[in-house]
């Protein structure tokens, strides 16, 4: 969300030169493609679920395929960036989830104080990301039309270690993939 919400028509701009109609075109596929993700992975979680599987897994995969494609970025890859960030925008709205799985895990009384818990770990977590990404460009001299192009694989690769680190924890309790 910190680089669909903010950062990723940045990086557009300053890092492969695209013009603001280019830059709105590749935002509409990004968000499309978002809107395709929460579709297709609230469909194959509806089918896991009616089998009687948890949808950690689907969850897990998303992220994990979504790091790959920022690992990617963040190590500068350029030839076919409009698919690296559309299949990260598709693969990471895997984590809305989350929202069912933890609707399930806890009783229904308190389904209002843990979704309200969950935004609350989501938009400090997306906005802490926006900042970050923020500070680290800040730490080049901006050029003339934005900011400077070296400062986004540090950006990009900081958010990466942060998503990894996360998909590490959640992969480390994998027993609740059984």
């Amino acid at each position: 969300m910190s680089l669909g919400t903010l950062w990723v028509a940045t990086w557009l701009r300053d890092v492969v030169g695209y013009t603001q109609a280019e830059v709105a075109r590749a935002l509409l596929v990004f968000a499309g493609s978002m809107i395709a993700g929460y579709l297709g992975f609230g469909r194959i979680a509806d089918a896991i679920t009616r089998a009687g599987r948890s949808t950690l897994p689907l969850l897990a995969g998303g992220v994990a395929i979504g790091s790959a494609s920022l690992a990617l970025l963040a190590l500068g890859v350029r030839t076919g960036a409009l698919v690296l960030w559309t299949v990260f925008f598709t693969a990471t709205s895997a984590v809305v989830l989350s929202y069912a799985l933890f609707a399930r895990r806890y009783p229904k009384e308190m389904a209002g104080r843990v979704n309200t818990a969950l935004n609350v770990f989501v938009f400090t977590g997306m906005f802490s990301g926006q900042w970050a990404v923020g500070a680290v460009l800040n730490f080049c001299p901006p050029t003339a039309s934005g900011y400077a192009p070296e400062g986004y694989p540090w950006a990009l690769g900081l958010l990466w270690i942060a998503q990894f680190g996360g998909l590490a924890w959640l992969w480390s309790g994998r027993r609740l993939f059984r």
